[in-house]
């Protein structure tokens, strides 16, 4: 029981001023991801690199986005190599030789490359979102401070629904895209090598399944495409409908006077449903495009095996 939990059980038993957790009781945030210094740190790469915005994220997430690329490269590895050890047993016992020293030396390779597999992926899924976090905090103190120190001319056109929206869901998405940046060099590598190796131990009825996991890929980007449009769609009624909750709360004595509750409350309710509306497209197409992500392995895995069947009866 850590220190936390046990001064907050104690708490049902000393009632008094100093058993009560406060603040200082917390874990001190490490200091490579305190908010304070990731601010002063990007707004310092910002000028150096005479500011380069693109530049300047790349600075702050590359000590853990870089290693978390290294151990995704190991994991990956090791997933590929473990069928093929198992290949090899399998074949040893076929054969007659379950008495081979080399068996031994596959089970133990399995072994090895399972808790290799597990700990680099492990390690990969800390380190991509340890980015994600750096990346969303860093921006976040920046949107904040850079808004605030605007100019009455600067804040011309920008609304606070727009800047919610930039701190709530565009810092988001890069906290996101952190956690899945390493898989666009990895999948491919992964479908060449598998197809490869596929290639040589079936032969040529493995690319059935290779065309067809190309074939996807223009769906998927069209599914895509739509989504981001239906989203921009959506941010935009999201801003008018902060932009009113705004407005009603910074006035909130004319409202109250003028007895506008109602108007603000239509008003906001309209904006809800139109959001609404668009929210239910956009997770329809994110259920269509997992659809696809699922059933596309299962259904190249049959196809492939389908037609190592049929193109020879002696491969039954």
């Amino acid at each position: 029981m850590t220190q936390i939990f046990k001064k907050g059980a104690a708490q049902r038993i000393d009632k008094s001023k100093d058993a009560q957790l406060t603040q200082h009781d917390l874990y001190r945030t490490p200091k490579n991801i305190d908010a304070a210094h990731l601010n002063s740190e990007f707004w310092s790469i910002y000028e150096q690199t005479g500011q380069q915005f693109k530049r300047t994220l790349w600075i702050v997430v590359r000590k853990t986005f870089i290693p978390a690329g290294v151990y995704q490269l190991f994991a990956l590895t090791a997933q590929i190599s473990i069928p093929m050890c198992v290949m090899k047993l399998l074949q040893a016992l076929e054969s007659g030789r379950s008495g081979d020293v080399n068996n031994i030396v596959y089970v133990i390779a399995i072994f090895l490359l399972a808790i290799i597999n597990g700990v680099c992926t492990q390690r990969y899924q800390f380190l991509s979102y340890q980015s994600g976090i750096l990346l969303r905090t860093a921006l976040t103190c920046a949107i904040y401070e850079k808004s605030l120190n605007l100019s009455p001319k600067g804040r011309m056109g920008l609304t606070n629904g727009s800047i919610t929206n930039l701190v709530a869901t565009d810092t988001q998405k890069l906290f996101e895209v952190m956690h899945e940046a390493h898989q666009i060099w990895s999948c491919p590598v992964a479908i060449v090598v598998v197809v490869v190796l596929m290639l040589i131990i079936i032969g040529p009825s493995c690319l059935v399944g290779a065309a067809f996991l190309v074939g996807l890929v223009p769906l998927s980007k069209k599914v895509t495409h739509h989504m981001v449009n239906i989203r921009k769609k959506r941010v935009a009624v999201a801003d008018d409908r902060i932009q009113i909750i705004s407005a009603m709360l910074q006035d909130i004595k004319i409202t109250k006077l003028n007895n506008y509750e109602d108007r603000f409350e239509a008003r906001v309710l309209e904006a809800r449903r139109r959001e609404m509306a668009f929210i239910r497209k956009e997770q329809a197409l994110w259920g269509c495009t997992l659809i696809i992500v699922v059933s596309t392995p299962v259904i190249a895995s049959f196809a492939t095996y389908a037609t190592f069947v049929l193109v020879s009866s002696e491969n039954m």
